[in-house]
């Protein structure tokens, strides 16, 4: 017998499922149902035991690593996250 609810121990599809039952736990999460485009990512993660988006999570991890830091005069302290970089 299957839970509807994660334990949170795994990376499973039960926070895709739920999403599709309309049962996100918060508000921005169930947008994900609002776009068509990503209304299907939440179905396709959902369709699996969790490995389509182990995959996906694994690349994304994967090309972030490969991303420079930059420090000191490089870098950018954003005072308002909400607002593009070149919004100062």
């Amino acid at each position: 017998m299957s839970s509807s609810i994660s334990s949170g121990a795994v990376f499973d599809s039960h926070y895709y499922q739920n999403l599709l039952r309309v049962r996100g736990i918060l508000f921005s999460d169930q947008q994900l149902m609002a776009n068509e485009r990503t209304a299907r990512v939440v179905a396709a993660y959902a369709s699996d035991d969790g490995s389509a988006f182990r995959m996906d999570f694994a690349r994304a991890m994967t090309k972030m690593s490969g991303l420079s830091v930059l420090t000191g005069s490089q870098g950018q302290v954003r005072l308002d996250c909400s607002l593009p970089v070149n919004s100062y």
